[in-house]
């Protein structure tokens, strides 16, 4: 389907551009091509997730972070090349031997050479503190986006609902200071990211 005006197609999920030269520009590419490689990583992700759980299960767990505890992350990624911004708010400390956290994420995109992306979700997390240093965790939100266009003199806008689901981990190498680690699902934002995570 052509929308009209915009020389933008949509097809199966993905997005064409028509060019003055008549050419396809592919903007999904990621939706292919890195589709089996998350698959995989997911699944590793998840086995390790879960042998840290039964670990934990019958181990003695480190203190898990009081409620009111703040969490802020800045994460770049990429599939696509992008980042975000997130604020995590603990609002159960002893949740299933774990704790459990609300709070919203800002992310952004380069979705293609012409394309851009940004948008914003509340989100839940769950997490485990291995040791005082490592934490295992699994999010997951709901929002809102828009995608913009923007190529010789014409412009176009797109609002989209996206979901996404992480897992994750952080490392402290300092008081209050860490490196995160997450990759998963993002509908036009990057699902392998990572960077530092601040907790007040």
């Amino acid at each position: 389907m052509l929308i009209p005006g915009s020389g933008i197609e949509n097809t199966h999920n993905c997005v064409f551009v028509r060019t003055l030269y008549d050419e396809k520009t592919y903007l999904c590419e990621n939706f292919f091509k890195t589709s089996i490689f998350m698959k995989r990583l997911g699944k590793i992700l998840a086995v390790a997730a879960l042998a840290m759980v039964s670990y934990s299960a019958n181990a003695e767990l480190a203190p898990q972070w009081s409620k009111g505890t703040v969490l802020l992350n800045f994460e770049a990624g990429i599939q696509p090349v992008g980042g975000g911004i997130s604020l995590d708010y603990v609002l159960f400390d002893d949740w299933w031997k774990g704790h459990f956290t609300v709070g919203g994420e800002f992310d952004f995109s380069k979705v293609a050479r012409h394309t851009r992306a940004t948008g914003g979700t509340p989100r839940a997390t769950y997490g485990l503190n291995i040791s005082p240093e490592f934490e295992v965790h699994a999010t997951v939100g709901v929002g809102f986006g828009v995608e913009k266009y923007s190529y010789d003199n014409v412009t176009d806008k797109n609002s989209f609902v996206y979901h996404s689901e992480f897992l994750g981990c952080r490392y402290f190498f300092a008081d209050g200071v860490s490196v995160i680690f997450e990759a998963g699902y993002c509908y036009k934002f990057p699902e392998v990211r990572g960077g530092l995570s601040l907790k007040f």
